[in-house]
């Protein structure tokens, strides 16, 4: 007898709890946002897409005195790669190759937006340890021959690939539509590598990290440019045959059209 009603004190007190549960649980702010397309198809005509990404807020709380309004940062990643940058260095009135820096973990695409300057919006170990922002991106240097790091490589391979339009930062690019709804906008050139890219939203109030999502999109090749890439990759055997019988063919054609009677 006593057990049963030791049972059923702990099962109301645990029904007395469950709307200050669901009520805590909805109060909380969280994410959720999606991008305008999810594959982008490469044909020999791509000359790069902009690429939308729109979300809201939910359980958006009104900004209270003193309160800094909401901030967000979009994130868009490309598979990662490993590279080398080289330092040019003149040896006997000739240019060459000299000391380099290996890079195991650079992603061959990298956009970060945001609804204003990224360093007003949380502290800069915050940024470190989320490995948001071009300045404390994670690239996996490895120092080559033996030599000290040097973040003048870092540098050189950031500058080049901001040239190529690799690598974006639009601070106040992200702009909100009301108080819970935001969109941002990147461009995608038409030298991105092929594969799965990271997007990923930060929601960001004085400081304070208070949700994050993650999502997915797939850039690939489609139409004939896809099946050569196809056999290439998955077939090269027949692949070089292929190319060694088109070089022959043309070769002949060749030499019908323009031989000398």
């Amino acid at each position: 007898m006593r057990r049963a009603m030791r049972f059923t004190f702990i099962a109301c007190l645990l029904c007395a709890q469950l709307p200050a549960l669901a009520a805590e649980r909805t109060d909380k702010e969280v994410v959720q946002f999606d991008v305008s397309t999810r594959e982008i198809s490469i044909q020999s005509n791509f000359t790069g897409i902009e690429i939308v990404v729109f979300g809201s807020i939910d359980s958006a709380q009104p900004r209270a005195a003193g309160q800094t309004p909401y901030d967000v940062i979009i994130v868009i990643s490309g598979p990662k790669q490993a590279l080398t940058a080289w330092r040019k260095e003149r040896v006997a009135g000739i240019w060459m190759n000299g000391a380099s820096e290996s890079f195991v973990s650079v992603p061959s695409f990298y956009a970060v937006l945001s609804t204003r300057q990224i360093d007003t919006m949380a502290a800069p170990t915050t940024l470190k340890t989320l490995g948001i922002g071009i300045e404390d991106l994670r690239l996996g240097g490895v120092e080559a021959e033996g030599l000290p790091g040097d973040d003048v490589f870092r540098a050189a391979l950031v500058r080049l690939k901001e040239k190529r339009g690799l690598f974006q930062q639009e601070e106040g690019s992200v702009s909100f539509i009301g108080r819970s709804l935001f969109r941002g906008s990147v461009d995608l050139p038409a030298n991105v590598l092929l594969g799965r890219y990271k997007a990923q939203v930060y929601l960001f109030r004085d400081g304070q990290l208070l949700s994050k999502n993650d999502s997915s999109l797939e850039v690939r090749k489609a139409g004939f440019e896809r099946a050569v890439y196809l056999l290439a990759f998955r077939y090269p055997f027949i692949y070089g045959l292929a190319a060694v019988a088109m070089a022959v063919l043309m070769g002949a054609v060749a030499w019908a059209a323009f031989r000398r009677e």
